[in-house]
């Protein structure tokens, strides 16, 4: 690596799904974009939390629709399938259910307030069964068939959830992989691009990276997916170095900041 860079480009792509031709591929896979239907049918549809969104201890594996600040909303199925897991907890998920989809997909609902009649029934019974609130069952395929728009629960702020909202997942049934529902057809109305705030230099030198890294803070200038050093034309580097940078992404229509898509540095 040069002792000295004179300019650092940060260039972001983002991918805005209502303009997605008819597939999406990424990272050698293809997904079929017009599979499901949205869960929800609150319109337009706005999220709390985006796909792949940095966490505390984690990185989110779903998206969070925001439901108006209120709980009861329906819950549709997006696509036929059957009913594979209930699951009932005091924290996580609260109330969630999880669709196993012939197209090898499944989806996943998390922070319920409850579930239709049939479902609500058939947890009844478990939970006397096993004389506990709290389960974790494996229903076998013919046991909760559901067609697509059916009303499977309904929205709620049950388990280690902040604020009413639905936490939606699509997982590849095999492996259990999460995958950005808006790679299979969760249309997010969105045309605003991702702002910089900041930049950082990590010195590594061979060292692993955590909280006590020293790192150099660097304001930035510009806008719409370009942007420069503010009153800095050198840097001065030597070593091993990474950069970090601070990057708010908002969509339309919701006013909290979400984590950018794809984040490219060229240097």
């Amino acid at each position: 690596m040069r002792n000295y860079i004179t300019y650092v480009s940060l260039v972001l792509s983002v991918f805005i799904t209502n303009h997605l031709t008819a597939q999406q591929t990424y990272s050698n896979h293809t997904y079929p974009l017009t599979e499901f239907r949205s869960p929800l049918d609150i319109e337009p549809p706005a999220l709390a939390g985006s796909f792949g969104e940095l966490r505390s201890n984690h990185f989110h594996s779903g998206i969070d629709f925001r439901t108006n600040q209120r709980i009861g909303y329906p819950v549709y199925a997006p696509a036929d399938g059957f009913i594979s897991r209930l699951r009932v907890q005091n924290s996580g998920f609260g109330l969630a259910l999880y669709i196993s989809h012939p197209n090898g997909y499944t989806t996943v609902y998390g922070h319920l307030s409850r579930f239709n009649p049939k479902i609500s029934q058939i947890v009844k019974n478990i939970q006397y069964k096993k004389t506990s609130y709290e389960i974790d069952e494996f229903p076998s395929a013919d046991l909760i068939p559901v067609r697509k728009g059916e009303v499977i629960a309904y929205t709620g702020n049950t388990g280690s959830s902040g604020g009413p909202h639905l936490h939606f997942e699509i997982r590849d049934s095999k492996t259990e992989a999460t995958i950005n529902p808006q790679l299979l057809g969760i249309s997010i109305p969105d045309n605003i691009p991702p702002t910089i705030g900041a930049m950082y230099v990590y010195r590594l030198n061979g060292k692993p990276f955590n909280e006590f890294t020293p790192k150099q803070y660097f304001q930035v200038a510009g806008g719409k997916g370009n942007y420069k050093l503010n009153q800095v034309s050198t840097i001065n580097l030597s070593g091993e170095v990474g950069f970090g940078i601070v990057v708010n992404d908002r969509h339309n229509g919701a006013s909290g900041n979400n984590g950018a898509y794809s984040i490219e540095l060229a240097i």
